[in-house]
């Protein structure tokens, strides 16, 4: 899963005006929830073939702490934006409203309100469906639950609290002075025993002279619940994601019973994938006997120490160097190599291409990967062909180069 951490609105707006597409931190997650990697990338350099979870900057997501009415189902949603009105400056309908953890500190039966505006709303996802990103929700960090005690923890330029009795804290650590005072006045009046957070948060924390502070102690990671928790705290609902043209979004709870019977499905299935798995691997062991006794034929004192038709074709170049040699470093020759080596390529991938030098220039679109880069590299390599991958100076898109080896 992609996780984005969305910039704020006037960063967004800013880029817009200045023509370019802002910059955005990520993580990609696997499927148990650890990281593989991250860093920044420019919104459309990131990859569309994962689910993507967005969230939003702390101070564009309002929690508040309601009572809610005694209503549910639709009537409840229609009320919760009238429940936060007195908090708000705009107009109830301006805004999405969910409910989600109760709040033990507040009155019998409060809960917490997420609030975001619908304009807010429409402009992420509508830049995210302009780039073909899988939106599979909208959330927010604060939303994040605690194990057992309070939880401290430092993402970007917020410090963020959060102790499951009350709303969760997010300040700004660019402002020094007003951080130091929110979060000394919500330790202290934390109604949890301790704070835990990462050494790596502590350290953060000694600018603002509060690693020392007595309701703080270290904690391991697992104290927080994990990034992918985050969709099923989705601030927009799947219907609210499909009105917008999306169609991800976290399972509705009528899913649950599909389970049983979708259970049911997968075990049949498994039944099933074994027994062709046993006649896949006895035909594979069939195909590959075949093989090897064609290749003896063809290759007699040859070990077959690579794929066998890779092999038979160097053979085969080796045999006929000299009789086309002008065709070979040709450039039809070359387009045909890099087609073959790009086949798994995005359709219409390739902008433009040149010929100079006995060398062919080819600009790609932005939606390469890299993985396809380095398998159209290996592949390229194999044929005794020398190819590299640059970055246009104009157009900042990848160009593969490809010539000739002086070595063939």
């Amino acid at each position: 899963m992609l996780v984005l951490w969305w910039p704020k609105a006037p960063e967004q707006a800013r880029a817009e005006e200045e023509g370019r597409l802002p910059r955005l931190r990520f993580e990609v997650l696997a499927p148990n929830g650890d990281r593989l990697h991250g860093g920044e990338e420019i919104l459309n350099r990131l990859p569309t073939d994962l689910p993507c979870l967005v969230l939003l900057d702390p101070s564009e997501v309002g929690l508040f702490a309601v009572i809610p009415p005694k209503l549910s189902g639709k009537k409840l949603k229609d009320a919760l934006p009238f429940l936060v009105e007195p908090f708000l400056l705009n107009e109830p309908e301006e805004n999405h409203v969910s409910l989600w953890s109760m709040l033990p500190k507040h009155p019998q039966g409060a809960q917490m309100a997420a609030v975001l505006g619908k304009i807010r709303a429409r402009s992420v996802v509508g830049l995210c469906k302009q780039h073909g990103l899988k939106l599979a929700g909208v959330s927010c960090e604060t939303l994040r639950d605690p194990h057992g005690n309070g939880v401290l923890w430092t993402s970007g330029e917020y410090a963020l609290l959060a102790d499951g009795t009350d709303t969760p804290a997010a300040v700004s650590m660019h402002q020094p002075v007003v951080a130091k005072v929110v979060l000394e006045k919500r330790l202290a009046a934390a109604p949890v025993s301790s704070v835990s957070c990462s050494p790596a948060t502590l350290q953060h924390l000694q600018s603002l002279g509060l690693a020392q502070h007595a309701a703080l102690q270290v904690g391991d990671a697992k104290a927080l619940a994990p990034l992918r928790s985050l969709l099923q705290k989705n601030l927009l609902s799947v219907d609210e994601l499909r009105r917008m043209g999306m169609r991800g979004g976290v399972s509705s709870p009528g899913y649950v019973k599909l389970l049983a019977p979708a259970l049911a499905l997968a075990a049949i299935a498994v039944l099933g994938l074994n027994v062709l798995a046993f006649k896949v691997k006895h035909t594979t062991q069939n195909i590959e006997e075949a093989i090897a006794e064609a290749y003896a034929q063809a290759m007699p004192n040859t070990p077959m120490v690579a794929d066998p038709l890779l092999l038979i074709e160097r053979e085969k170049r080796n045999l006929t160097s000299g009789m086309n040699t002008s065709n070979a470093s040709g450039m039809t020759a070359l387009l045909h190599e890099v087609g073959q080596a790009m086949e798994d390529a995005p359709f219409n991938s390739l902008v433009d291409f040149a010929w100079a030098d006995h060398t062919l220039s080819l600009r790609f679109n932005a939606n390469v990967t890299e993985a396809q880069q380095t398998s159209a590299l290996q592949k390229l390599k194999a044929r005794r062909l020398d190819a590299k991958w640059l970055i246009g100076a104009q157009s900042k898109l990848p160009v593969l180069q490809v010539k000739r080896s002086t070595q063939s």
